[in-house]
């Protein structure tokens, strides 16, 4: 079945609290997180907690752990404690081109081997979050069959790039359209940077609108109570999913006559709309498949 990401939630994994709160959280995956949110004292404890929570089988949604980066020297101490059955895949820190995905795709091989998982149990959803990463996006993207997603972390990459984060989103608007490229190119999900101010939903709401017209599909969580705003801007609405039915029956109507364009509202509708309309419909069809399981 085809990956759907509309929302991955960031869950620091070495305190319970938090650890507990995610096992209600209704998003499409948790990110059990040993990097950025750990400090240094509490990696251990980190990786022993995320273990433990996962041998206890008490989460539902796909399961990535951001493990940390391979220069940091710990990658292979999180490999250790968290490969479990029920973990769905990865996110790889700092990368900074496709040899770093090669890498870790020839580790998780051997793991899985080592630990009777079988070939490509362990998918990944890189973190593009340095310049290089950026440039090297595509290579990246192509570089693994485990690849089911891109997500960008525009803090990482603006400082980086020596730039400034400003509400206007300008330093990070290239970044944003290379990334939805390179992900859509190879029909992956892309997920957009987490909005730091988790008090102001309104802004949220309107990043993550933004996000959805740029052609993200998703977008990466660090608050719960922003995950119910981003799962119904991803989320085909009604009116869409009415949209695109019209919009089938119309070109289909007009093909039979022998039109290869159809006027719906006074617009003009032809094969690139018909498209669009396809995949909104297979996409609303998934998320009823995936809601019904």
């Amino acid at each position: 079945m085809e990956t759907i990401l509309r929302t991955m939630t960031f869950v620091p994994g070495f305190r319970d609290k938090f650890l507990d709160k995610a096992i209600n959280f209704k998003t499409d995956a948790l990110i059990l997180d040993l990097e950025d949110s750990v400090p240094e004292i509490y990696k251990e404890d980190a990786r022993a907690k995320v273990q433990q929570y996962l041998n206890k089988g008490v989460y539902t949604q796909k399961i990535f752990i951001r493990v940390n980066s391979i220069d940091s020297g710990l990658l292979n101490l999180d490999l250790g404690k968290i490969l479990h059955e029920s973990v769905y895949g990865l996110m790889p820190t700092m990368i900074r081109d496709e040899y770093d995905i090669v890498y870790i795709d020839k580790l998780l091989t051997q793991l899985e081997r080592d630990g009777g998982f079988t070939y490509g149990h362990f998918k990944l959803c890189p973190l593009i979050e340095t310049v290089s990463a950026l440039i090297n996006a595509y290579k990246i993207a192509k570089s693994s069959k485990r690849i089911v997603g891109l997500a960008f972390g525009a803090e990482d990459y603006v400082t980086d790039l020596g730039g400034l984060h400003k509400e206007s989103g300008s330093s990070i608007l290239m970044a944003r359209s290379m990334m939805v490229m390179a992900a859509r190119s190879l029909d992956l999900s892309v997920l957009d940077t987490p909005y730091l101010n988790v008090s102001d939903l309104a802004g949220f709401k309107r990043e993550a609108e933004f996000s959805r017209e740029m052609g993200f599909t998703g977008q990466l969580v660090l608050h719960p109570d922003q995950i119910d705003i981003a799962m119904k801007i991803f989320t085909p609405s009604p009116a869409e999913v009415n949209e695109a039915q019209e919009i089938i029956r119309k070109i289909e109507s007009s093909s039979e006559k022998g039109y290869g364009v159809t006027l719906l509202d006074g617009k003009i509708v032809g094969p690139p709309m018909e498209k669009r309309a396809r995949a909104v419909l297979k996409k609303w069809a998934l998320i009823q498949e995936i809601q019904s399981q």
